[in-house]
């Protein structure tokens, strides 16, 4: 399951060594939430700053380990949370989600991805957004002293990529309609009600709400990762544009 690179506006950059403020976004105006190109993830509930990366020749990039794998506590740690904001946020987001529907929104098979794409309309809103940062210093230190050195050799090394920005969504919605009998597919494969999703190493709650067999509601009950950067350790460097997600 492949998951393209989009352009979102705002807040570019790599590893963070300050905290943001509200007065270092103010400027975010319509439709400008990032000045460099991000990862498309859909909606996903683990995909946050730190996330370790492979790189799959041929197919793209992904989650190989979780922060977790790095520090006990990584909201206290190593884990900056942004300043919410809420400038343009429908018209952009769902030109993401739109741009990004025929190659997945959802943490499920490539099948039921693809019935979601066939959806003669989609409507995607959002409470708020915020960039989350991972903080320089403590990141490294934390990698210094990992027991697995094969783990450290690979990330200090390039082996591995590290998401060092995640786009963080409150109170997202998705909104689809679709014809009958492509609802009815959709509905019978995901079914309705609160539901835990996993497609490879990703992973996302949704509530699913069905009108018939013509329109899905798809509501994420807690804040959601759908996009992120991602950065090269041993260059310090953000990974050139153009990455794409692999859900294995």
């Amino acid at each position: 399951m492949w998951v393209f690179a989009l352009v979102l506006a705002g807040c570019s950059g790599g590893l963070s060594n300050a905290s943001k403020t509200t007065a270092a976004i103010s400027d975010c105006a319509a439709d400008d939430f990032a000045t460099g190109q991000v990862v498309f993830f859909g909606l996903s509930d683990n995909l946050g700053p730190g996330t370790i990366m492979k790189r799959y020749t041929g197919k793209g990039v992904g989650p190989e380990y979780f922060i977790g794998s790095i520090v006990d506590d990584p909201t206290s740690a190593v884990v900056h949370h942004g300043v919410d904001w809420a400038c343009a946020l429908g018209d952009s987001v769902a030109r993401a989600f739109k741009a990004n529907g025929a190659v997945g929104i959802l943490p499920v098979d490539t099948t039921s991805n693809a019935n979601l794409a066939r959806a003669s309309h989609i409507e995607v809103t959002v409470d708020s957004l915020r960039w989350d940062d991972l903080l320089a210093a403590p990141y490294r230190a934390a990698i210094d002293q990992l027991s697995d050195p094969s783990l450290k050799a690979e990330l200090l090394g390039g082996g591995y990529l590290v998401e060092s920005r995640a786009l963080v969504a409150k109170g997202l919605t998705v909104t689809a309609l679709f014809e009958r009998s492509i609802g009815a597919s959709v509905k019978a494969a995901l079914g309705e009600g609160r539901k835990t999703l996993q497609q490879g190493k990703v992973t996302a709650v949704v509530d699913l709400t069905w009108g018939g067999t013509t329109a899905l509601t798809i509501t994420a009950p807690s804040e959601v990762y759908i996009a992120g950067r991602f950065m090269n350790l041993a260059s310090e460097a953000a990974e050139p544009n153009g990455q794409f997600l692999v859900r294995l």
